[in-house]
């Protein structure tokens, strides 16, 4: 029963491409001005290209961040707010008629400022009053202009992009070659003066307790047509920690040690882990230097500074399929990233089956056309309207299947999985799901309907949530709610056992609960007065000591996020202090004064992970262009940004505000908070984090995080600079073998903009990357690949010159110069 569920679950997206219907408007959208009142102004164009002259019986739907939009008294057409961030645009009057062929503009404005596309409209449809059935309807986006752009001190102007080209691209590199530099970082090289021909066969030779360390090795040698029943052999052993060369690292439970002579390997580890990192720093060395046909022989004595080297992928707000995120985690595996944490659950979605709650995926798992929400989530970020419409990031879940052969797939990998449970806040999917259970079963089985009632009818309490919600907390009041959340937690633990993969512990979100949303609630009121709480922040205290004690109950510990670990009082620190695995600290933005969250809570005796908003959120544009997708909340993040952390020097970890203007270095760390020597072995690991809200496709994703975790695998890695290391060469490593690699296994990544100048009269520019070529206009128009090859000094001319990183088949923003 359960396969043919699944096989008409597969054939919904061809049904529902059966039944689409087209839309008898097109729409064109453009930004006009950012203003100095702090508003912005845009204006839809829509035109009626149906045979018939369209009344006032239709609207269009769109999606974009929250916002107050107003629309000119005169207007014909009014925008409502269905949800936040989800707007319906309607003719105001019943008399309106749009004659066919004709366009209205529908001017409006909005509070704040729009630089970028990803905070425009998106996922826009059309409906029929009478037929609310969801048309797609493509946003035709008028290109945004620089000119209207808001440019701030870090925008990527033609000098700002030249400078930072020419620290990261300078001459005295040209023809730089190590043929051990790899990432992350090996700690001791000592090189030989033999070579080993990589011109041959391998063959690995492991212990049965190796298996999974030899099955790696093979996969990747077969992949790369090197493997043979009897080729030079590449041994793989356990070593006694007494016998390390390195007696200072002999205790570090990833030790290894790589030998590489004529004849052959030898890898030895004093853990299984520690024998699989030895093997993956193979691999990059044999691909690195697979080209010249040798690898010189070495002696390499390796360990991890940090043993939680992590990533956060969100696949609730924008769903990744399960088979994109297994090819994510190999390739992060390559770089010695062991750890995804999936957050699959949050407000606009949850997107994991579990036995016994087909609601949760039946309505939390799709998002259309929708007022009321009753059968499924109304569109949040993007989408068609259509929530049977399974090609869209709107829709999709993992089965347990699936998640179980993610586990095992990630467990071959050296990679660990951390499901996080997004609670108390951050919970409107799971509300919504569970009102739809209780209405579907309320007239047949009460019992089962009331089993997880994890909202109190008769609240009026009234609370905006972070991103804009007015009903996303669980009340905690309810005896469903820890119900519900138990049921989970036993259905996570049985797909661990089933997949034969170790839970490492259950990440519990704890975040960004609204200011008193339980202070209406009557239920929440008499559970208080009965529990001797006096406040709603009381409530939150209660709800992670109780929610963690029923997981410790069960034998595993927790993490969550850095608002779970504060403002405790200091009984119920001592009961969650042993609970917690990990506190997710990403609150490092100086100008919020929070940089002093992570060492506050180590030094409290918590396990910390550095989740530095300023260094790791992937989600954060790389730059402010226009044309660069991602959010701008916390500054901008790139490769060389989490390059920069420095997880025991925090507060040197970033150099400027968000907007780009200077720090004061030598002073930033005055009255602020620092780490104890005791309290240093509590930082832990560190993770980037890939909120989802931009994500369109997962092209999209591999751009978010290819090249920039790259940064942070060497930092987690090795915390602070190796001998001879520089921002320069990590950029160089980037461009000359890293990108090639993930162009040749098929994966997106992000190519940086060029510098341009002008000097004694003469047009010169800089690209990130040696290898790569600068296409210019000097027209205004934008350069393809097919425009002027730029490769020496030219006569500088022309108003407005344009110009374009290409390499690897890929193409930056442009970077304008105006003279």
């Amino acid at each position: 029963m359960k396969k043919l569920l699944l096989f008409i679950t597969l054939l919904m997206p061809l049904f529902a491409f059966a039944s689409v219907k087209e839309s008898p408007i097109t729409l064109d959208w453009e930004l006009l001005s950012n203003n100095k009142d702090n508003t912005y102004d845009c204006v839809f164009t829509v035109k009626n290209i149906s045979n018939e002259n369209m009344n006032a019986d239709w609207a269009f739907y769109f999606n974009s961040f929250p916002r107050t939009m107003t629309v000119d008294k005169n207007c014909p057409f009014t925008i409502t707010i269905i949800q936040p961030g989800y707007f319906k645009v309607a003719p105001k009057d019943a008399t309106f008629c749009l004659h066919k062929g004709k366009s209205v503009k529908i001017k409006y404005s909005a509070k704040g400022f729009l630089n970028m596309y990803s905070y425009g409209p998106d996922g826009a449809h059309f409906a029929f009053t009478t037929d609310q059935t969801a048309r797609p309807l493509k946003i035709n986006r008028k290109p945004i202009s620089s000119d209207v752009v808001l440019k701030r001190q870090n925008y990527p102007t033609a000098a700002y992009m030249f400078a930072k080209n020419e620290e990261i691209n300078p001459a005295s590199l040209k023809g730089y070659e190590n043929p051990f530099e790899i990432l992350p970082a090996v700690k001791e090289v000592k090189q030989g003066d033999g070579t080993l021909s990589l011109n041959r066969k391998f063959s690995v030779k492991a212990d049965e307790i190796l298996q999974r360390e030899r099955n790696y090795a093979e996969k990747f040698l077969a992949k790369a047509g090197m493997s043979a029943t009897n080729g030079t052999p590449i041994q793989l052993s356990l070593m006694s920690r007494s016998v390390a060369k390195n007696a200072a690292a002999r205790d570090n439970h990833e030790y290894y040690e790589l030998n590489i002579n004529n004849n052959g390997v030898e890898i030895k580890g004093v853990s299984k882990d520690a024998v699989l990192n030895g093997v993956k720093t193979l691999q990059q060395l044999i691909t690195k230097n697979a080209a010249k046909g040798k690898l010189p022989t070495a002696e390499i004595c390796d360990w991890a500074d940090l043993h939680y080297r992590g990533m956060m992928l969100d696949i609730a707000r924008n769903f990744s399929t399960a088979e994109n995120a297994m090819r994510l985690v190999e390739k992060l595996a390559e770089f010695k990233i062991n750890i995804m944490h999936l957050h699959f659950c949050d407000d606009e979605g949850w997107r994991l089956e579990i036995n016994g709650i087909p609601e949760l995926t039946q309505v939390g798992a799709r998002r259309g056309l929708t007022t009321g929400e009753k059968d499924y989530m109304c569109q949040f970020y993007n989408g068609n309207g259509n929530p049977n419409d399974f090609t869209t990031t709107s829709n999709g879940y993992f089965t347990r299947e699936q998640f179980i052969n993610f586990l095992k797939l990630a467990q071959s990998c050296g990679v660990q999985i951390i499901p996080e449970v997004e609670t108390p806040g951050h919970a409107r999917a799971i509300i919504k799901s569970l009102k739809a259970r209780y209405n579907n079963l309320k007239d047949t089985d009460l019992k089962a309907a009331e089993e997880y009632i994890v909202w109190d009818d008769d609240d009026t309490s009234k609370y905006t949530s972070a991103q804009g919600y007015h009903d996303n907390v669980l009340n905690v009041a309810q005896e469903g709610t820890f119900r519900f959340l138990e049921k989970v937690v036993d259905e996570i633990i049985l797909m661990y056992q089933e997949a034969d993969v170790e839970l490492p512990y259950i990440h519990v979100g704890g975040d960004e609960v609204p200011r008193n949303p339980w202070a209406e609630s009557p239920v929440m009121n008499k559970f208080m007065a009965e529990k001797g709480l006096k406040t709603t922040r009381d409530v939150e205290e209660y709800f992670i000591d109780h929610f963690s004690k029923i997981i410790e109950d069960k034998g595993y510990k927790v993490g969550g996020w850095q608002e779970s670990a504060m403002k405790h009082s200091e009984a119920t620190h001592k009961k969650l202090r042993p609970r917690f695995e990990g506190v997710y600290c990403w609150n490092t933005v100086p100008e919020w004064k929070g940089d002093t969250i992570p060492y506050s809570n180590a030094n409290n005796g918590y396990k910390v992970i550095l989740c530095n908003v300023s260094n790791f959120y992937l989600d954060l544009a790389y730059n402010p262009h226009q044309d660069e997708p991602g959010l701008t909340w916390g500054g901008y993040v790139d490769e060389l940004r989490s390059w920069d952390a420095r997880p025991f020097d925090i507060y040197q970890s970033t150099f400027t505000t968000i907007n780009g203007k200077p720090l004061d270095m030598a002073n930033i760390e005055k009255g602020k908070v620092q780490l104890t020597e005791e309290s240093k072995r509590n930082i832990v690991g560190v993770q980037a984090q890939l909120f989802t809200e931009t994500i369109r496709n997962f092209d999209m994703v591999e751009y978010y995080v290819f090249p920039k975790i790259l940064g942070l695998a060497e930092r987690g890695w090795n915390c602070d600079l190796l001998p001879g290391q520089s921002k320069a060469k990590f950029s160089r490593m980037l461009g000359a073998y890293v990108m090639p690699k993930l162009k040749a296994d098929g994966y997106n990544f992000h190519i940086g903009m060029p510098g341009i100048a002008v000097e004694n009269g003469k047009l010169i520019m800089n690209s990130p990357y040696p290898e790569a070529e600068i296409r210019y206009t000097t027209n205004g128009t934008e350069p393809t690949a097919d425009s002027p090859l730029w490769t020496a000094p030219v006569k500088a001319k022309g108003k407005l010159i344009k110009a374009k990183t290409f390499y690897l088949g890929k193409q930056s923003c442009t970077t304008e110069l105006k003279r």
